[in-house]
């Protein structure tokens, strides 16, 4: 008699033990169902957005500049004048380092450049105007690029285009330059990067 108790409870536990493990494992395959499906539904979602170039750069926290020897650069702009006039643009350049600094600017084409150097002084500001005429046989909607590159703590490229125009007969742009050095070390840079300024010589 007390044999067949022990059995009886032995058969119950058993398949009490057997329901729980089958009822277990169907909720864990459910759950596998359901991550399963959110994680496909996330894939479609992102998957034009992970094709973008742009994917990394939430919010530009993320965003790599190009590298320390590289010229930053600058804005681009285009003038409209007339054949025979004059174009220009004016440099308004900040040193805001605590070191005396030259600051030189070149272009192409023949451009004027007023003045070619500009010794600042910390936190002092100067004016560099480059000028450029276009020739008068130019044609309307003719257009010529101009290139200035300034060297000063970092270097700047600045794309200049003079395009012919029977409607403009002089242009000035202005554009502003801070020239700071860059005494913060991020999390992208490489032994190469010298800090606060390049050498003189990386810049040529």
């Amino acid at each position: 008699m007390a044999q067949t108790t022990l059995s009886n409870a032995v058969q119950d536990v058993t398949t009490a033990l057997a329901d729980f493990l089958e009822q277990t494992f169907a909720s864990s395959l459910d759950m596998l169902k359901v991550f399963s499906q959110a994680s496909a539904d996330l894939t479609s979602q992102l998957a034009p957005q992970t094709r973008s170039p742009n994917f990394f750069k939430v919010g530009g926290c993320c965003e790599i500049p190009p590298p320390c020897w590289m010229p930053r650069q600058l804005t681009p702009v285009t003038s409209h004048v007339c054949p025979g006039a004059a174009a220009s643009v004016c440099f308004h350049i900040t040193n805001c380092g605590i070191d005396r600094r030259t600051i030189t600017v070149q272009a192409d084409q023949n451009t004027a450049v007023n003045p070619a150097a500009l010794d600042l002084e910390p936190f002092q500001s100067g004016v560099v105007t480059v000028t450029y005429t276009l020739p008068t046989a130019s044609h309307n909607e003719d257009s010529t690029e101009v290139r200035v590159f300034v060297h000063g703590c970092k270097s700047y490229f600045f794309r200049w285009t003079v395009q012919t125009s029977t409607r403009g007969c002089a242009c000035c742009h202005e554009v502003n330059i801070d020239d700071c050095p860059d005494l913060v070390h991020h999390w992208y840079d490489h032994f190469y990067c010298q800090r606060p300024c390049l050498p003189v010589g990386r810049r040529q």
